[in-house]
C-alpha cells in the first residue's frame, strides 16, 4: 500500500513515515483504502488490527480507529466481536463514487453559473494559467490543483448546502485517484481542455452550458479510467 503526502510528491512507500497523533489515522486510513481499491484487499479479506499495525509501523489504535471510519464508509463491516471485513465489491468504490458525482456536480455547475463570483472567477484564471501543459516541469501538480480547485469552487458557490456538502465528500475520495494510479500525461491535458471550457462557461454565466461541460468532463474521465476499479 502507497500513501503520499502531499498528493503531488512522490513518496518511496517502504519508507513514508506516518504521520503523527490525529494524522495517524488519517495516513492508516488512506493506506488501508487504497489497498482495497487496487485491489490488494479483496472482498471477504479480514483486516487484522494487530498485523496491520505491524505491517504500517503503528500501534492497534490508529488501525482501529481508521476500520471504523472505513466501517462508516461502507467499505468494511465490523462482524461478531469486531471483526473487520473487507465488504465485497468494495474495490470498486472510486468508479461508485465517480458514478455519483455525474448525478451530483452537473446540477452545482449550473447552480454555480449563478452564483460564482468575480474573484473566484479571477483565482480559478490564474491555477489555470499556471496549469498550462508544458508550461514549466511542475505543471501535472499545478493541473491537479485547478482540477481540485475549480471542481471545490463548483461546490461551494452552488448556494445549495446539502449538494456542496455531497460533492466534497465525494472529493475526498477523488483525491486518492491520483495517489493509487498516476495519471497519464495525455489524460491530465484532455482534462485541462475540459476545465477550461467549464470556467469558460462560468465566466459566461452560462447555466445550461455550464451543465453540459461537467456532464462531458465527468463521462471523458470515466472512458479514460487507467484501471477498471478507479476512475
Amino acid at each position: 500500500m502507497v500513501v503520499k503526502h502531499p498528493a503531488n510528491k512522490k513518496t518511496n512507500p517502504e519508507s513514508a513515515p506516518i504521520p503523527a497523533e490525529a494524522s495517524r489515522v488519517d495516513a492508516v486510513y488512506e493506506q488501508i483504502l487504497l489497498g482495497i481499491v487496487r485491489g490488494e484487499l479483496q472482498g471477504g479479506v479480514e483486516l487484522k488490527s494487530t498485523q496491520l499495525g505491524e505491517k504500517l509501523g503503528v500501534s492497534r489504535t490508529p488501525v482501529i480507529q481508521a476500520l471504523h471510519r472505513l466501517a462508516a464508509d461502507g467499505l468494511v463491516s465490523l462482524e461478531v466481536h469486531k471483526r473487520a471485513v473487507v465488504r465485497p465489491g468494495a474495490e470498486n468504490w472510486l468508479v461508485e463514487i465517480h458514478e455519483m458525482r455525474e448525478l451530483l456536480e452537473p446540477r452545482a455547475a449550473a447552480l454555480a453559473a449563478e452564483h460564482i463570483t468575480a474573484g473566484d472567477l479571477e483565482a480559478l484564471a490564474r491555477l489555470a494559467v499556471e496549469a498550462r501543459p508544458h508550461a514549466s516541469d511542475s505543471w501535472p501538480d499545478a493541473a491537479q490543483r485547478f482540477d481540485f480547485a475549480l471542481h471545490l469552487k463548483i461546490a461551494e458557490r452552488c448556494g445549495n448546502f446539502a449538494l456542496g456538502e455531497a460533492i466534497r465528500k465525494c472529493w475526498s475520495f477523488k483525491r486518492l485517484s491520483y495517489l493509487a494510479v498516476p495519471e497519464p500525461a495525455g489524460n491530465l491535458e484532455k482534462g485541462y481542455r475540459e476545465h477550461l471550457a467549464i470556467l469558460d462557461a462560468l465566466r459566461s454565466r452560462d447555466s445550461r452550458t455550464a451543465q453540459a461541460a461537467v456532464l462531458f468532463h465527468l463521462r471523458s474521465a470515466a472512458s479514460l479510467r487507467p484501471a477498471e476499479t478507479i476512475v
